[in-house]
């Protein structure tokens, strides 16, 4: 199982696939994200209680979920990026 966490047990291009794959991800998850929690932010603080029967409450676990998924898209990306670049750096040590 932690063979799957390995990224240098992968090809290139699957990684380069996961690469592209997660920074797709990130640019959806997170477009208008700011946006939408500072809207979110100003119903609750404008209405209170009623925004909070309405769904203001739901509609903030959401925003928090897609956050926390934008966050490990990133880190993903961050991952693969790094492996990459380590491989392509030591390839051009080999003499």
């Amino acid at each position: 199982m932690r063979r799957w966490f390995l990224l240098s047990s992968y090809h290139w291009l699957a990684l380069f696939l996961a690469l592209a794959v997660s920074a797709v991800l990130l640019a959806w998850v997170s477009f208008g994200l700011i946006n939408l929690a500072m809207a979110n932010f100003e119903f609750l603080r404008r209405h209170g209680l009623m925004a909070i029967a309405e769904g203001g409450l739901l509609q903030s676990l959401v925003i928090a979920a897609k956050g926390l998924l934008a966050m490990i898209c990133y880190i993903l990306f961050k991952s693969v990026e790094t492996e990459l670049v380590y491989r392509w750096r030591a390839k051009d040590n080999v003499q």
